[in-house]
């Protein structure tokens, strides 16, 4: 069952933010990551866990998940009825 993915406004925003700041050193670069991302995250429509993790929020209640694309961790909850992507924030190494 396809469940639909959407996008918070901080998420959106952090695509973009990505996506420029990618873009400054390699346009082709700056296109595949926004590739890798999106595709990734249409991949939550069918299966919301697979390669991905239990997220750390001990205050929040719900299914709040994370996965890693390239150096980005990806935040997001599952709802009964949809996905919703919260936020991308740059995994530290």
């Amino acid at each position: 069952m396809k469940n639909p993915v959407i996008l918070s406004d901080r998420a959106s925003n952090a695509v973009r933010r990505i996506v420029t700041k990618t873009q400054e050193t390699s346009l082709i670069g700056g296109e595949e990551v926004r590739k890798v991302i999106i595709n990734h995250m249409k991949g939550l429509a069918i299966n919301p866990e697979a390669d991905s993790r239990k997220a750390k929020f001990d205050r929040l209640d719900g299914n709040y998940r994370s996965f890693l694309v390239w150096d980005y961790r990806i935040y997001y909850k599952i709802e009964e009825a949809r996905v919703v992507v919260l936020d991308i924030i740059l995994e530290k190494k």
